[in-house]
């Protein structure tokens, strides 16, 4: 058994034994204390001892290995401490493996805690939430844009537990920049997502609704009170912001206003459905609410806007930016509409020498469209059967002629009101004094 002084040359001079085996050298002066060489070149520093006398086993507890943090001499000063542990009786080998268990033990519960926030990572969360909007939601889609456009860019892996009141606060903030109804959506959407796990047996153990930082989160006010109808400032201020989106969504909101119609049945619509010489835009049955075909009589400014649309060779589709699919991104598209009326009502402000930054506009959903249709086409004198049957309201439950006769039911009518419609827009748009206010009639 080789000894000496243990020492930084003599460590790195110990040859390497043949493979399979392993040298020792021992320490002159501290008994107990080594450096084993293995047939790979690895050097470690180590103690051995009896516990009991020469009569128990020899047992070996490792330092450590020869470099950064044990040199020789930091190796020795452990090495005593532990062989001074032997003299007093505490089995050094069995705290090692004591401290080995709870190190193990430690490792596990991390890893344990890293799996829990693994799956309540935001993005992973919100996935699972949409997926499941999918069979209850009917507007699971616009959701999704939101978590896209608002959340995930603050968020992203960031486990739900680590999220704080002051991040989600600043995020709803950064939403309301671009407008008022974007930062109250944001939050919808992300108190929904919190609510999703709070619901889910397996994943509120995870996180109790206790532990939500909803509670710190101030609730924004989404620009006012919603109303049904969009007042003519508004009006004037949204057709003006047509011009600022611009094309496709420019077109589709006057399209809006001017017919009355739903959303999505202005944007999947098809040229195929539209006269332009006669000015009728024939919906088929598929694609309206009642299941019915539709018929709207296009006043002047609608066929003005439609025969200035761009159309995409060998495509049907009337909006749409690849020729295969109608547009998306609604979500979008409103809140920079809401962003560019604003914009506009604040220079409007300005130039007048009032106070831009104190100018606020009440929210509107698009759906609200049709209502101001409906609104502005009684005030003209549209009986309410004409307007049910502008918007689509009405069911028909004859087949055949009779059906199809129906489809044109007060066409006289419904054609009259379509124009005045557009005509009473025009005047609304371009700032008409004498225009009855849409708001002080519904009052």
């Amino acid at each position: 058994m080789a000894t000496g002084k243990i020492t930084k040359t003599a460590v790195e001079g110990l040859a390497i034994p043949a493979e399979g085996k392993r040298s020792y050298l021992w320490d002159a002066t501290l008994k107990g204390f080594g450096v084993m060489v293995t047939d790979k070149g690895t050097r470690s520093y180590l103690i051995q001892y009896r516990m009991d006398g020469r009569a128990s086993k020899t047992k070996r507890v490792t330092i450590g290995r020869h470099g950064s943090p044990w040199t020789a001499e930091k190796a020795r000063d452990r090495a005593a401490e532990l062989l001074e542990q032997v003299r007093r009786g505490t089995d050094p080998f069995d705290a090692a493996k004591a401290a080995l268990a709870a190190q193990r033990r430690e490792q596990e519960e991390q890893e344990r805690e890293r799996a829990k926030l693994a799956k309540l990572a935001f993005s992973v969360i919100a996935a699972e939430y949409i997926a499941a909007s999918k069979k209850t939601l009917r507007r699971w889609q616009e959701q999704e844009r939101i978590i896209e456009r608002d959340l995930t860019p603050s968020f992203g892996m960031t486990p739900l537990p680590s999220i704080t009141a002051d991040a989600i606060n600043d995020c709803i903030a950064k939403a309301g920049e671009r407008a008022s109804s974007a930062a109250l959506k944001a939050y919808s959407a992300l108190r929904s997502i919190f609510a999703y796990v709070h619901n889910d047996r397996q994943l509120k153990r995870l996180f109790p609704a206790s532990a939500s930082p909803f509670g710190d989160v101030q609730r924004p006010e989404g620009g006012g009170r919603r109303s049904d109808f969009i007042a003519n400032n508004e009006l004037r201020l949204m057709w003006l912001a047509c011009d600022e989106i611009g094309w496709p969504f420019g077109s589709m909101y006057r399209l809006l206003l001017l017919t009355g119609l739903r959303l999505r049945e202005v944007a999947e619509g098809r040229w195929s459905e539209i006269d332009l010489d006669e000015c009728n835009w024939l919906i088929p049955a598929e694609r309206m609410k009642n299941g019915e075909p539709h018929w709207v009589a296009l006043s002047p400014p609608a066929v003005e806007i439609l025969k200035s649309m761009p159309r995409i060779d060998k495509c049907d589709l009337m909006f749409s930016t690849n020729g295969k699919t109608p547009v998306s991104g609604f979500s979008r598209a409103k809140s920079r509409l809401d962003a560019a009326m604003l914009k506009i009502a604040k220079q409007e402000a300005e130039k007048a020498g009032g106070d831009p930054g104190g100018i606020t506009l009440p929210a509107f959903v698009v759906h609200d469209t049709r209502r101001t249709v409906a609104r502005g086409c009684q005030i003209d004198g549209a009986s309410s059967e004409v307007i049910e049957r502008m918007l689509g309201h009405v069911t028909h439950t004859k087949s055949g002629l009779k059906g199809v006769y129906q489809v044109f039911e007060f066409e006289d009518e419904r054609r009259a009101a379509f124009v005045k419609w557009g005509q009473r827009l025009t005047a609304i748009s371009s700032g008409g004094a004498n225009v009855v206010q849409l708001r002080e009639v519904a009052a």
